[in-house]
């Protein structure tokens, strides 16, 4: 307890005890005075430690002031107290003692859209901190493990899965999903859809899912087929200058061949989407239709019924029909206004509206064609018409032409 110097003063006060009574307790005195100053200086060099390491007390006396000697000292007495480089270390003292808190860091690693992420997280903090210093922001489907408010130590790995809202359609089905930030192979794996080797994914495989992603599935599969096709029969026009124009006769009437056809079908969930053709055999060959056409000039009062959807009207045009009405038919004149509120004239008839509606266009001649009235517009109604005694009332400019027209049957044809 006592160093060098202090034993040497104490040994010369032995001595001087040995002499006279007052110097004798003179020299006490020196001793006394020499041990407590001794004692003190010693008192003095030794200092209280408080140390908080990771939240954890520790009380001990050092008699160096030096913050690494402290820790050095910790170290020595308590082995569970490491010090790293990067850890917090924070110092006060007073005349009492030395107070210092030591929080521990961490290497943290934050696996984040395909990215490991590093920083320095310290000893309290959370996942939530160690997120936010890394600038990893969590959206609203995402999965962090550990949880948030887990706190890290230096084992801790932190991974975020990012999870996107998604569809797929496969096999007659629709399901939406949550799915984790995979390719849309993976995807499609994890949920139990299997591809066959000519299946179809409507958006890449190796593309990663992303919110609001429909992925549709299409079941796809070939097969060959044989089958026996028609053949159209093609159709051969000649000019006869003794029928008159627009007169059709058939000389040879067309017949369709057969033809053997081998096709590699492609079928899409089930239903037929696409044909190739492999190979044609003719079987039978098609006949060759032969059509004569009249080109002799003829009357500009007759119309020609070819009983194919069209006609040929008085003035040589063709024109197609969709329907006919066949009937008697009469004549009226008179002027005035019709039922629809037009004047009346030649080519506005009188009809039935309920079996002809208003506006209907129409060409009108006798079912041989000999006598013609023309193009007309249904317009007019009557009580004839109304009554179904006739089909139609045709309107003339004179009395003497509706006599001459009388009551006769006529065909309204209605034009397309």
């Amino acid at each position: 307890m006592f160093n060098q110097k202090t034993k040497q003063i104490l040994e010369t006060g032995k001595r001087f005890l040995c002499r006279t009574p007052f110097k004798r307790l003179t020299a006490l005195l020196v001793m006394t005075l020499i041990t407590v100053s001794s004692v003190i200086t010693v008192m003095a060099a030794t200092r209280d430690v408080n140390l908080t390491y990771n939240g954890e007390f520790y009380a001990f006396q050092t008699t160096s002031g030096g913050t690494q000697d402290i820790l050095k000292l910790a170290r020595a007495q308590y082995p569970e107290i490491e010090v790293g480089k990067d850890d917090n270390i924070t110092r006060t003292e007073n005349d009492e003692a030395i107070n210092l808190t030591v929080v521990s860091a961490y290497d943290a690693a934050i696996l984040a859209d395909g990215v490991t992420h590093h920083v320095l997280a310290y000893y309290g903090e959370d996942v939530a901190d160690v997120l936010d210093k890394a600038g990893v922001t969590l959206g609203v489907n995402d999965v962090v493990e550990p949880e948030k408010n887990e706190t890290v130590t230096e084992d801790t790995e932190i991974v975020v899965t990012r999870r996107y809202e998604v569809s797929i359609t496969a096999d007659g089905k629709t399901e939406e999903l949550l799915a984790p930030s995979n390719t849309v192979a993976q995807t499609l794996e994890d949920q139990g859809i299997t591809l066959g080797p000519d299946d179809e994914v409507s958006v890449n495989l190796d593309e990663r899912v992303c919110d609001g992603m429909q992925i549709v599935v299409a079941r796809v599969r070939y097969q060959e087929a044989t089958v026996t096709e028609e053949i159209p029969f093609e159709t051969t026009t000649k000019t006869d200058a003794s029928m008159d124009k627009g007169k059709k006769v058939v000389d040879v009437q067309g017949v369709p061949g057969s033809q053997t056809v081998v096709k590699r079908q492609k079928y899409v969930d089930g239903q037929l989407a696409e044909e190739t053709v492999l190979s044609t055999t003719v079987d039978v060959e098609p006949v060759t239709q032969v059509v004569r056409v009249g080109s002799k000039p003829r009357s500009s009062t007759t119309a020609i019924v070819n009983g194919d959807g069209t006609l040929v009207d008085h003035k040589g045009n063709t024109v197609n029909y969709s329907k006919v009405i066949t009937g008697r038919s009469s004549a009226y004149t008179g002027g005035g206004r019709t039922s629809t509120g037009k004047p009346a004239a030649v080519g506005l008839v009188a009809v039935n509206p309920k079996i002809i509606p208003y506006g209907t266009k129409m060409y009108i001649c006798s079912p041989d064609g000999k006598t013609v009235y023309g193009y007309a517009i249904a317009a007019d109604t009557g009580g004839g018409v109304k009554s179904g005694r006739i089909v139609a009332d045709l309107y003339y400019d004179t009395y003497q032409e509706c006599m001459n027209f009388g009551v006769r049957n006529m065909s309204l044809y209605i034009l397309d």
